[in-house]
């Protein structure tokens, strides 16, 4: 999830001969330990003359990068390219930077990325060689030429993610993502940064300095793009829902939302509940809570706790209302809603203060993860009546009161491995013919945080501690599955825009008949921009601006796989409905049979048809 709103703010050069002699990079952890040092923090860095004297150094190792390794992973190559053009713009070197923004674009997979893919990094760059006073329609001409040689039902979700960080770009903003994210690693890495992360300031320092004062001459002709009749949105998915009148004598289904948990409130007579937790007042099932009747819940070190959903830390619950303002706002920006809300908050990041933008950032991230179970469950259960969610609140990673993330240590790992067993049983017992699961966590994610937190300054140490924890909850998850087979696991693919093979999910390796990964699309049927992809990746369904709710009933969009699979999950559990005792393989059957072939061969879900085939059985 960091990953995926480090990007949204953020925005074939590896070797082929003699690829074999290089050292190899799949992942961030594969990275030779070069740090840069920094001698204040990198939010302040950003701005000052301290970065631009220490571009040298990172263009060397970025192109050493390119030249003496073997870089497999495709985002790691591409992300290099696009820090090297960043770079090339504070340099002042134009015409290098045109040169790696195609390079870029070629080397991307998706359409949308190969056609538009750096949008904003070339917006700076087309403001060379022009004379000052004509620098802005300069930038705005470039937009509008490079929208028109795109395919707008390509394009448009895309750009409407840059249309909006144009609206919300200011030197501030980008300070204070940094403050949120890059700053915290920095203090525990001794005022250091990897080169990923501290290129990544690159791109923030050219966005933030070179397109504010553009925005006017940006905004106009981005959006005569927009509006444009030709230029519209196109929606595939509502056709594609069954009717009402199918599903008017639909038999309630159990459905685990396996998540950071749910506000229950939001859901009227569509809770499950555990046989081994009657609402008695005692602990029958012996886990140390009482009456989590709703099912099993845990803390941020899986331990059992009581309460559907995760508490905030204090510094989020002094300003939750506001963060959640923020949060819709800033959704809103970047998906084209004009909500107040969305100009509210494009207002507060060109005024408010780097400390006041680094709080947002951090109550963001937390806010989102905090509602991320809320919102899977509402797009499964809003308008299905014969839903009854089951709750299991069981992630390995949290926030704590610092508003960072939980370090993962073997101990916390054994303790959710342990719990997985549990689990399982419990939603055996409670029925549970569909279980949701939008989330993920690799083993490079395990070791990147051991090496950002300084918990690790060894990288192989901390390479080997990472695969063998993932290893752990792999095969917790693993025997879990494959004691359900009258269950169906929905799996949500992951966000990274990687091929499967590159960071494989702890659970994207499996290969089991009542397991389906889920990619995502935009509303037009064509896979996102950041949807992992590959053979592993059974079915495809809207992942992106998809409406939902969060905690206290707030209605606002949200992309991601995380929000396509509950999609699929509400579809296996239409199919249920109609046709009671389908069995985990046969509801991934169904899915995969009435999905219809879209660009690519990829399969795209068809709710109606998924129902239809399960009447037929």
């Amino acid at each position: 999830m960091k990953q995926l709103l480090l990007t949204a703010f953020a925005l074939g050069l590896a070797g082929s001969a003699g690829a074999a002699d290089k050292p190899v990079i799949r992942s961030e952890s594969d990275l030779p330990p070069v740090r840069l040092a920094f001698t204040v923090p990198p939010s302040e860095a950003m701005l000052s003359p301290v970065y631009p004297a220490m571009l040298p150094a990172m263009r060397r190792e970025a192109e050493r990068l390119l030249t003496d390794y073997d870089i497999q992973d495709p985002v790691i190559r591409t992300d290099l390219m696009l820090d090297l053009a960043a770079v090339a713009v504070l340099d002042g070197r134009g015409a290098d930077a045109e040169r790696y923004i195609a390079r870029y674009r070629a080397a991307k997979t998706k359409p949308q990325l190969r056609q538009i893919g750096g949008i904003s990094v070339d917006l700076a760059a087309a403001q060379f060689g022009v004379p000052s006073a004509r620098r802005c329609e300069a930038t705005a001409t470039r937009v509008t030429a490079t929208l028109a040689g795109s395919d707008p039902l390509v394009v448009r979700d895309q750009f409407l993610g840059a249309f909006g960080q144009i609206q919300m770009a200011s030197p501030n903003f980008f300070a204070g993502v940094a403050a949120g994210f890059l700053d915290p690693i920095a203090r525990q890495r001794g005022g250091s940064l990897n080169v990923l992360q501290a290129l990544t300031l690159a791109r923030f320092r050219v966005v933030a300095t070179m397109l504010p004062p553009c925005r006017s001459a940006l905004t106009a002709a981005g959006r005569a793009w927009l509006d444009a009749p030709a230029n519209r949105a196109v929606d595939i998915w509502p056709a594609r829902q069954p009717s009402e009148a199918v599903l008017a004598r639909a038999r309630p289904v159990v459905v685990a939302v396996w998540d950071s948990g749910y506000d229950v409130m939001l859901f009227p007579g569509q809770l499950a509940t555990d046989p081994a937790e009657p609402l008695d007042g005692r602990d029958n099932d012996g886990n140390g809570v009482a009456d989590d009747w709703n099912g099993p819940t845990y803390d941020i070190q899986l331990r059992p706790r009581s309460g559907s959903i995760m508490p905030p830390t204090a510094s989020l619950r002094a300003r939750q209302a506001a963060q959640t303002a923020f949060d819709k706002g800033r959704r809103d920006l970047l998906y084209g809603f004009d909500t107040p809300e969305a100009s509210a908050f494009a207002e507060h990041t060109r005024t408010a203060s780097v400390i006041e933008q680094g709080n947002d950032i951090l109550g963001g991230d937390e806010n989102s993860g905090r509602s991320h179970g809320t919102a899977c469950a509402s797009e499964i259960a809003d308008g299905a009546p014969y839903v009854r969610l089951y709750n299991v609140a069981a992630l390995p990673w949290g926030k704590g009161e610092d508003q960072l993330d939980v370090p993962y240590d073997e101990a916390t790992v054994a303790r959710w491995a342990a719990a997985v067993a549990r689990i399982g049983v419990r939603m055996r017992g409670a029925g549970v013919g569909v279980v949701s699961m939008s989330w993920g966590l690799t083993a490079n994610e395990i070791t990147q945080q051991l090496l950002d937190r300084g918990l690790e300054t060894d990288q192989a140490r901390a390479k080997a501690r990472g695969i063998a924890m993932q290893a752990t909850m792999r095969s917790a998850l693993l025997a879990l599955m494959q004691g359900s087979p009258d269950t169906l696991f929905v799996i949500a693919a992951g966000n990274s825009d990687q091929p499967d093979g590159i960071q494989a999910d702890v659970t994207q390796s499996f290969a089991l008949p009542n397991l389906v990964h889920v990619g995502a699309t935009g509303t037009n049927g064509r896979p996102t921009s950041f949807t992992v992809f590959g053979k592993s990746v059974d079915l495809y369904a809207q992942g992106e601006a998809v409406k939902l709710r969060w905690p206290g009933d707030v209605a606002l969009h949200e992309s991601g796989t995380s929000m396509a699979a509950p999609l699929v999950a509400r579809a296996a559990a239409q199919m249920l409905a109609v046709r009671p005792g389908l069995h985990g393989a046969e509801l991934r059957d169904g899915l995969l049979a009435s999905a219809t072939v879209g660009e690519g061969g990829l399969r795209l879900l068809h709710p109606a048809a998924a129902v239809t085939w399960a009447r037929a059985r």
